[in-house]
């Protein structure tokens, strides 16, 4: 009766296990893929990133995981699945601190990207990134200077909680971040251009 009870005991605690809510880590260190802004790759400027993930990989379908910011002193998240406040965390040192072109959260956080994502789960991710004092992507390519993109769709197996180490994302392909001008500086820009040829055809 004794090694049923233990039987049952061990059965149990194995699906218990096998159900643990999956984890990533906000890192691309264990990957061939690398930061780069204007095409070299990064080594000396921290930058803000944010994780998305999607259970499909389909356009429109990606939502937050946890988000890099140089705006934020957050050093700690919540621990709980979905993406909130506390997921926000500070991107200090996230570029510097290796300073080989990769990313990594110097939290050394573990993250749930859903409460129905179980470890050993396969996840479409994505990673966005941007330069400058933005707290959001759209800030990023509105503002007309600073360098942002965002990387492939590419896929992670969840880890479970106790596992050492987590899922990373070093499945991500080389992320750009490209300085893009606003369409009012293009339009200044042809404008300077027209008035300087008109000049030359005076003087001709």
């Amino acid at each position: 009766m004794k090694k049923l009870i233990l039987s049952v005991t061990a059965l149990a605690a194995c699906s218990v296990g096998a159900l643990a809510q999956g984890t990533v880590q906000f890192d691309t260190h264990s990957g061939a893929g690398t930061i780069s802004i204007n095409g070299a790759v990064d080594t000396k400027t921290d930058i803000n990133a944010e994780l998305l993930f999607s259970t499909t990989g389909n356009a429109g379908t990606f939502s937050p995981v946890a988000e890099l910011l140089l705006s934020s002193g957050n050093t700690s998240p919540d621990g709980t699945p979905g993406f909130d406040p506390s997921d926000v965390l500070s991107a200090a040192g996230d570029i510097t601190f290796l300073g080989t072109g990769k990313l990594q959260d110097q939290s050394g956080s573990s993250f749930f990207p859903a409460a129905s994502l179980l470890a050993g789960t396969t996840v479409y991710f994505e990673v966005s990134g941007w330069t400058g004092a933005y707290d959001t992507l759209a800030a990023a390519q509105s503002s007309g200077v600073s360098a942002y993109g965002t990387s492939s769709v590419f896929t992670a197996v969840l880890s479970g909680a106790s596992a050492n180490p987590q899922a990373n994302l070093g499945a991500m392909s080389a992320l750009n971040l490209v300085s893009v001008p606003e369409p009012s500086t293009l339009a200044m820009a042809g404008v300077g251009l027209a008035s300087m040829l008109m000049f030359r055809r005076r003087n001709k």
